[in-house]
């Protein structure tokens, strides 16, 4: 875990993760992203992907899937309300970073041109392929959406804090798209690998060259240790 294993999980994301696109409309558009115009062919289903995907596989039509808008790493006893998690990252593409506690300059929802449809943001199911594998993904809907600087900066989890630094606790806590991409490329990064991973994750956000307009959105009163585990 401590010895590069995190960064490992971080740099296989950022090329394996795909997940089905949204199949349901909703009254609250969702933004879009640079990453919204890579798409890959669908994997061969398991049993835990979604039903409407399956539905679609079977009727012969299945859609492209998508990069997710967050990868979340985990311990492996952790015990994961997936909705609960699922609604607070998919709030976190909407809200206001100006009135956030932990965070720093937003990303602008009103720069993107937007469409009547929710948002994927788990990382669970994934293609085993490289993205060199597939035909080019990048299909461009609208110019407007390929530039990466207005895709959201996201660190988040559960704010720990002691005298030497912040982290987010490493029991849970989720990077947003444009994170992962960095922290697999970054060469500072890959030279900081070995340590205390949720630590460690913490110092790779004050490298990124974007530091300031990261917004650290922490969950507290969500994200808690067995009240009988003696830590936080």
């Amino acid at each position: 875990m401590n010895g590069g294993k995190t960064h490992t999980f971080f740099s296989w994301a950022s090329i394996n993760a795909w997940v089905p696109p949204v199949y349901a409309r909703t009254t609250v558009p969702a933004p879009r992203f640079s990453y919204s115009n890579y798409t890959t062919s669908p994997p061969s289903l398991a049993p835990h992907d979604s039903s409407l995907a399956r539905r679609d596989q079977d009727q012969g039509r299945s859609k492209p899937w998508v990069r997710p808008d967050y990868v979340v790493k985990v311990d492996d006893d952790s015990f994961v309300m997936l909705a609960e998690l699922e609604s607070r990252l998919r709030l976190e593409l909407h809200v206001n970073a100006r009135h956030h506690t932990h965070g720093a300059a937003p990303y602008t929802s009103s720069a993107f041109r937007i469409q009547d449809a929710s948002v994927t943001i788990l990382s669970g199911n994934t293609s085993t392929e490289s993205l060199s594998s597939h035909h080019d993904p990048l299909s461009p809907r609208s110019s407007s959406w390929t530039d990466s600087s207005h895709d959201p900066l996201i660190y988040w989890g559960y704010l720990v804090t002691n005298r030497a630094n912040r982290f987010m606790a490493g029991e849970l806590y989720a990077l947003s798209w444009s994170l992962v991409n960095w922290v697999a490329k970054d060469p500072a990064v890959k030279g900081l690998t070995r340590g205390a991973e949720d630590k460690q994750t913490a110092k790779w956000m004050r490298l990124h060259p974007r530091a300031s307009e990261i917004r650290w959105s922490s969950e507290r009163c969500w994200i808690y240790d067995h009240p009988r585990s003696g830590t936080v």
